[in-house]
């Protein structure tokens, strides 16, 4: 399934696979696979077109990654992210190739070999890797010139940001404002108190709505008729006898088997950094030639030296330990060990162990009788997987090829044409809530040019398609509807002016006479002065704004008080007064030149952007997207 190969790919492979297979062919259709697609460009980089159709999948692959939130963010927001990162893409190839950068064909070949999804039984097999590639009307050549292309970038990023480093120097001074304290007091001008002083005439409300009409429209209104694939349905629908039922029990009989456990006993001397390896070794070969030598037993060495302090508790018992729930290397050990025989010290991936297996409680196959009801369920599973995966690419081939009607692919997977009730860009109803449906249905494609959506896969058990049946489009609210809305509008706006005018009266007269100005204001008693100490750049409960602007004050003069404000997202208005900064420790950590190192391999990287950016020619067409 698609999101099993998103779980499953990992970096650079994740969007390989995700980026250039996981959004489905027919989001453009096999003309553009097979021909080519668009001739539109997105963008000219240094000469070179970048098709429309590239920054089309990148725009895709950015609404699945944000999901719901791609809504909020808005279609010209995404479409910009989009056009960004693919001719970001191309400036890195450019430069790579300009530099001699060039992934060799064992690199590629090594890259497919390890995405999971192109392996049969844990290893690489070429006829999987062509018939999934077919299935997606992938091009081999094509598809092993993206990965080429792919790693070739990566070597030019690491190249920039492996080679990065930070000087002691840096580090510390850079700890030294890390760990900065700076000591405050806050007055807090509230805009919602100004509220009942704020009158909003009839004329200001005209003049508001005339103005700002585009903010009161109703949302525009879809209905679709879409054709739901379930793999719980066809599992329901899987005709099934006993012969059938019994064969798949005796094909998969290791399923129905309660596996063999080992009731085992450990000591754990951890190992939480690679450079703590040869100091734990030696403990463990230590404990280990003691109990051996009798001068400790097993119990009283976990009680004292284990550092599983857990098990430590019960003399080292760990429990019944079956294959396929712990760690590899611990469980080979346990199920290697002989019965109540201490196991020399093993390296797993805790630490350095020793192991004792107190007892073996042997493996018991359940009869068919005792399991018929959990064979019957697995067997309707296994048929209707096969269902589903054969039905998901007739669906998907079909709605495509005959975009103009539900009805062949409906036919061609033996499903019922469903229509949902009236939805908007937020709100969907029962699966229709899912928000890669909602964005499909007010997608171009079916929104406005009336052809059926893409195979959407909504879980690993349902894909849908979908097309238009219906609209309602957005409709001018009138102003008695929204008298009520923009009057709190002109409202909150008069009253955050009121807020802003006091807080500046009142900041003019502090940096004159300190907080005695409080007094004289009419806002409030120096009693209601926060005072919150000394603040760290994290963990304070203070507002974010606040602690940003407190953190770029200059540093007061001994026994005085340094003023500013911000105005916070609500209107409210916050005199700061910075009463002293204590500066932090400089104490390196041992991971420091990794963690500063990664910083400016990154920051080097973001300017090495800039700069290719700055030094090139290019020209965006966004409206070709």
């Amino acid at each position: 399934m698609l999101q099993t190969i998103h779980d499953k790919a990992k970096g650079w492979i994740a969007y390989a696979i995700v980026g250039f297979i996981s959004i489905p062919f027919a989001l453009f259709g096999i003309n553009s696979y097979m021909e080519g697609g668009s001739t539109k460009a997105a963008a000219i980089v240094n000469g070179e077109d970048v098709p429309a159709q590239e920054v089309q999948q990148e725009l895709a692959r950015i609404r699945q990654q944000f999901g719901q939130m791609a809504t909020q963010l808005g279609d010209d927001s995404l479409k910009t992210m989009a056009l960004n990162n693919v001719v970001n893409q191309v400036l890195l190839r450019q430069k790579a190739k300009e530099e001699g950068y060039r992934a060799s064909t064992e690199d590629v070949a090594t890259a497919i070999a390890e995405i999971s999804v192109f392996q049969k039984d844990g290893q690489f097999d070429k006829a999987t890797y062509e018939s999934f590639l077919a299935s997606q009307r992938r091009n081999q050549a094509a598809f092993e010139q993206q990965m080429r292309d792919d790693l070739t970038n990566g070597q030019f990023r690491e190249g920039l940001q492996t080679t990065a480093f930070a000087t002691k120097a840096q580090m510390e001074q850079y700890q030294t404002l890390r760990n900065q304290k700076r000591e405050l007091e806050l007055f807090t001008v509230k805009a919602a108190s100004f509220e009942p002083q704020v009158s909003i005439t009839d004329e200001q409300i005209t003049k508001y709505y005339d103005e700002n009409k585009s903010q009161f429209m109703t949302e525009e209104k879809v209905k679709v008729a879409y054709i739901d694939l379930n793999l719980e349905a066809l599992a329901q629908a899987v005709s099934v006898d006993e012969a059938g039922i019994q064969a798949f029990y005796e094909e998969h009989k290791d399923r129905y088997l309660t596996p063999e456990t080992r009731n085992t006993s450990h000591i754990l001397i951890a190992v939480a950094d690679p450079a703590q390896d040869a100091e734990a070794k030696k403990k463990i070969e230590a404990i280990y030639a003691d109990i051996q030598a009798g001068k400790k037993t097993f119990e009283e060495a976990a009680k004292t030296d284990s550092d599983d302090k857990a098990t430590a508790e019960t003399a080292g018992i760990v429990g019944d330990v079956a294959v396929g729930s712990w760690d590899p290397d611990f469980e080979k050990a346990v199920f290697a060990a002989e019965v109540n025989k201490l196991s020399e010290p093993v390296k797993t991936g805790a630490g350095y162990e020793l192991i004792r297996v107190n007892s073996v409680k042997a493996a018991v196959q359940q009869t068919y009788e005792a399991v018929k009801a959990q064979v019957e369920q697995d067997y309707r599973r296994a048929e209707a997987d096969k269902l589903f995966m054969d039905g998901a690419e007739k669906l998907q081939t079909v709605a495509y090829e005959q975009s103009g009607d539900l009805g062949p692919a409906a036919k061609a997977v033996n499903a019922t044409i469903q229509e949902s009730g009236w939805l908007t860009r937020t709100k969907g109803e029962g699966v229709l809530a899912d928000p890669k449906l909602l964005a499909a249905a007010f997608s171009d494609e079916v929104f406005k040019e009336g052809k059926n959506s893409e195979l959407i896969q909504v879980s690993e058990t349902q894909a849908i398609v979908l097309r238009s049946a219906a609209q309602e489009p957005a409709v001018q609210k009138p102003l008695e509807e929204v008298k009520p809305e923009i009057t709190a509008i002109l409202k909150t706006q008069g009253a955050r002016q009121l807020a802003s005018q006091k807080g500046d009266e009142l900041l003019a007269q502090t940096k004159v006479n300190g907080w005695a100005a409080l007094d004289a204001s009419g806002l409030g008693k120096t009693e209601a002065i926060e005072k919150p100490g000394f603040i760290q750049r994290t963990g304070s409960t203070l507002a974010p704004e606040v602690v940003a602007k407190a953190f770029t004050m200059p540093r007061p003069a001994k026994d005085q008080l340094h003023w500013d404000k911000v105005v916070l997202a609500n209107g409210d208005y916050t005199v700061i007064a910075l009463k002293a900064v204590e500066d932090g420790a400089n104490t390196l950590e041992e991971n420091s030149a990794q963690m500063y190192g990664s910083v400016n391999g990154a920051r080097e990287l973001d300017a090495a952007m800039e700069d290719l950016r700055a030094r090139s020619e290019i020209e965006l067409h966004p409206e070709n997207i």
